[in-house]
């Protein structure tokens, strides 16, 4: 069921300004994606870089880390509604890195630790039977640690402040 997403970047910001988490927000335009997915075979796949793992080509490719990168998704639920007992959990494995979380053009919240799992109390706001609409907004990383309290260790300071996976 969440196989294929949308994905599209924007300037820090942009994507909240113009609501992207809104679920009348055109998104006709943007790339699939499936997910678990990768940025940057999406961006290969419709020629918009060029394999970053060869030659010099991952410079050409910095520019990805100071964008906010939007993966959406909407799908129609087949579930009954909730007993008054239920709670329903959102449950996101291994999101990568700085995120904030919609579902039906409510904030849900955000989780910043790719190691851990985020996870929401969404039976207020799904919709049994209807359509619902996720949409994730990942935050530039070192963006987001800037303004990060603790000073430390060696030449990538930043780096300490991130649970995030590293590129090999």
């Amino acid at each position: 069921m969440f196989d294929l997403w949308k994905l599209q970047d924007f300037a820090p910001g942009e994507g909240l300004a113009r609501k992207v988490f809104t679920e009348q927000f055109d998104i006709s335009d943007w790339i699939n994606i499936t997910a678990p997915g990768d940025v940057y075979q999406a961006l290969i796949e419709v020629g918009r870089i060029e394999d970053p793992f060869y030659d010099r080509n991952e410079d050409k490719c910095t520019w990805m880390e100071e964008r906010e990168w939007w993966y959406r998704i909407s799908f129609d639920s087949e579930d009954e509604p909730l007993r008054q007992d239920e709670r329903l959990l959102l449950v996101f494995e291994g999101l990568d890195t700085f995120v904030t979380i919609w579902l039906n053009g409510e904030v849900l919240g955000r989780h910043a630790n790719m190691f851990s799992e985020a996870v929401f109390d969404v039976s207020r706001l799904w919709r049994a039977g209807g359509q619902n609409t996720l949409a994730l907004c990942f935050h530039p990383p070192l963006q987001e640690i800037e303004q990060a309290p603790f000073k430390s260790w060696g030449r990538n300071t930043e780096r300490v402040m991130m649970r995030k996976a590293q590129l090999c």
